[in-house]
Formats: C-alpha cells, sequence, structure tokens
C-alpha cells in the first residue's frame, strides 16, 4: 500500500550514468528532431537559466525559448543531448528494429536494483542496435573504397603489362594478388603525402617509381611487397617476349618459373627465411 507521504518521482531518472548512456546514444549516432515533451543535458552549459532538474537537464517546454537561445534547430541537436523518456526509448527500439518480444526478453527476469536500471538496460540495447547499424555502414564504405582501388590497381597492371588473358588463370591471380598489395600500400602513403581522403585515387593510371623506391627500402614494412612486384614485373615481361609457338620449352620454363616464385613466398617458412636472410 502506497501512503499519501509517499516520496516523489522524478518523470525520469537523473544521475550521471544515465546522462552518459544518453550522451553515448548521441555519439552513436541516434537520430533526434528536437520538439516539446522531450529532456535534455546541457552538456556545454549554453544555457543561463536554471533548470528545476538536477545536472542541467531541461525539458522542453517552448520550442521557441530554446531556439532564442540555440539560434535553430540544428545547434539544438549539435550541443544538446537528447535524455529519452521511458516510453521515447521503447518507441525507439521498435523504429530500430526491435520487437515488443525483443524489448520484454531483454528486460524479463531481471530485478532493477535502482530507479535508473531498466532505463539504462533499454539504452543499451538500442546503443547496440545503432553499433550494428554504424558497422554495417562503415563495412558498406570500406568495401565500396576498396572495390574502387582494385579497379585503379587493375588500370595500373593493365598500364604496365597489358592483357594478361594469355596466362594460366593461377599465374593471373597471383600477379593480381602481388599488385593489390602492392597498390593497397602505394595508395596509402600516397594519400598521406598529398593530404587526400580515403576515396582519392591518383589521377595517373601508374606508380610513382620514386614512392615505389622508398616503400621498399631495407627499413620499410612493405620491403618484400615491392620486392614481390618487381620480380613480377620482369618474369612477365619476359614471358610476353616470347614465343610460345617458336619456344614452347623456353615459354614453359618461364610459367613454371613464375609459379615456383609464388610458392617460395607463400610458404609458411618465407617470412622467417626473410628475416634471416633479406637478400
Amino acid at each position: 500500500m502506497i501512503s499519501d507521504t509517499a516520496e516523489k518521482f522524478l518523470p525520469i531518472p537523473i544521475d550521471d550514468t544515465v546522462l552518459a548512456a544518453a550522451y553515448r546514444l548521441k555519439m552513436l549516432g541516434l537520430p533526434w528532431s528536437p520538439q516539446v515533451g522531450c529532456f535534455v543535458w546541457d552538456r556545454e552549459a549554453v544555457i543561463s537559466a536554471p533548470s528545476p532538474f538536477p545536472k542541467r537537464v531541461y525539458f522542453i517546454l517552448s520550442m521557441r525559448r530554446f531556439t532564442d537561445i540555440f539560434g535553430n534547430e540544428e545547434k539544438m541537436r549539435q550541443q544538446l543531448v537528447w535524455v529519452p523518456t521511458w516510453h521515447q526509448a521503447f518507441l525507439l527500439s521498435s523504429r530500430l528494429g526491435v520487437t515488443d518480444v525483443d524489448a520484454d526478453q531483454f528486460l524479463d527476469g531481471h530485478g532493477f536494483t535502482s530507479g535508473e536500471d531498466g532505463l539504462l538496460r533499454l539504452y543499451a540495447l538500442i546503443a547496440r542496435r545503432l553499433a550494428a547499424s554504424v558497422t554495417e555502414t562503415h563495412a558498406g564504405k570500406r568495401a565500396e573504397r576498396n572495390s574502387a582501388a582494385t579497379r585503379w590497381i587493375r588500370r595500373v597492371m593493365e598500364e604496365e603489362l597489358g592483357s594478361l588473358a594469355h596466362l594460366p588463370q593461377d599465374v593471373q591471380r597471383h600477379v593480381q594478388t602481388v599488385y593489390d598489395e602492392t597498390g593497397m600500400a602505394y595508395l596509402g602513403w600516397r594519400r598521406i603525402q598529398d593530404q587526400q581522403p580515403e576515396d582519392w585515387f591518383p589521377p595517373e593510371t601508374a606508380f610513382d617509381a620514386r614512392l615505389l623506391s622508398d616503400l621498399g627500402h631495407f627499413y620499410s614494412d612493405y620491403q618484400q611487397v615491392i620486392k614481390s612486384m618487381t620480380a613480377i614485373r620482369e618474369r612477365v615481361k619476359r614471358i610476353q617476349a616470347t614465343d610460345p609457338s617458336r619456344e614452347p620449352e623456353r615459354y614453359q620454363r618461364l610459367i613454371e618459373d613464375l609459379r615456383a616464385s609464388h610458392q617460395r613466398e607463400s610458404g609458411p617458412g618465407q617470412i622467417l627465411a626473410n628475416l634471416m636472410d633479406p637478400g
């Protein structure tokens, strides 16, 4: 039985843990349109007027009052932290693809040890969904960048070596792999040199000889990759300079030599061998 003198309950639990969890949602990209009925944390202490709630938490009762302070809704989104209520958190869960059953299962069987415990668990559920979405987005963008990088590297390879269609499939794959490894390292350093973003590509379809030389220096992590590509270039050009109809045995020896170089490079003891005898 609840007595008439029961303690007063805040409309939302407010403490450092809840505010930190709300801020994490903001950092994970929680979508929010400022509107009447939202609790917000003035983390940057922009609002000079005191709040009836602790820890600089305010309730939006009038949008005009807040836009007068911040200038517009976009600045409100940037400078304020939305602290969703229980009801808002459940609506967010549903919008993010968490069904009512999922939420019930998430909360079922857990005894709440404090007033904010249940809300924190809902926040954690939302945070996991947001984090998964961010991961998927980043993975998609990374795959798109890698695909674009591969296309640029293929153009460089074709400019240097021409068509590889006459070579066996396994040899083609080996040449492409070596060029891919070299190209990824080259693009990374080229972007650093030119102060360009990750989706930038050089206008020319060729490796800069000086940068390749720097990457292949004895102290470079890419020394072995550059050495492999240099050797591949030479072997492919020797193959292309040989007429298989006139010199079938020489042509086949060159093909086997290129295959053997791949096996030597990919053997389990090659890393140790390179360390013991870099030359």
